[in-house]
């Protein structure tokens, strides 16, 4: 056979092994979790009913920076400044 060939029949072998072994081991993990985990919820019968009552009042009242005015910038960040200058 050509080496072109033998060089493209080793990829499909190689995909199709790769595809196989992720199968085993989603398998694998199914077996040894078993179905209990693998599923969620109640399958059969009514969903319970729950209610719950708005809060009356809001959590936080209004949100207040503790930082107020222009942001601090440092040396050669400010307009007109030397940015070779030393940082104090």
């Amino acid at each position: 056979m050509n080496m072109t060939v033998v060089s493209k029949m080793r990829l499909g072998a190689a995909i199709v092994g790769g595809g196989a072994m992720i199968a085993l081991g989603g398998m694998a993990v199914y077996s040894i979790q078993g179905a209990d985990v693998t599923a969620s919820g109640d399958s059969g019968g009514a969903s319970p009913v729950t209610t719950t009552t708005p809060p009356t009042v809001p959590a936080v009242a209004k949100a207040v920076p503790s930082i107020t005015g222009p942001a601090p910038l440092y040396a050669g960040e400010a307009p007109n400044s030397n940015p070779q200058a030393a940082i104090p």
